[in-house]
């Protein structure tokens, strides 16, 4: 399995409530010169998400600001001990219509 960094935040709801979530992301592997790809897992208080994301942008930056769009393509989610129990399985589909949307992607 890939390495994953993993980031702790609060995200803030429009009722201004504070809800703490866990994120793990992973850089896909591609042929894509213009985009990069990750799969992100985010646990929240009761469910977990997985998405890919997308960053796009301009190869001529050197920088982090080359990254000038992000998209966040949410797949599945679901209560926690569903993820842990399925959790390979909903990886590996992912990675597959992940494929079938934007090109050959591996962990």
């Amino acid at each position: 399995m890939a390495d994953f960094d993993i980031e702790h935040g609060t995200w803030e709801s429009k009722d201004g409530k504070l809800i703490k979530y866990t994120k793990e992301s992973c850089l896909l592997n591609s042929y894509d010169d213009w985009n990069e790809y990750h799969l992100q897992i985010t646990r929240w208080p009761q469910t977990t998400s997985i998405e890919i994301v997308v960053l796009s942008g301009d190869q001529g930056f050197d920088s982090e600001s080359r990254w000038s769009h992000y998209e966040i393509h949410r797949l599945t989610k679901l209560p926690h001990a569903e993820f842990a129990v399925r959790k390979d399985e909903l990886i590996q589909e992912i990675l597959r219509l992940a494929n079938e949307k934007f090109g050959y992607l591996t962990l």
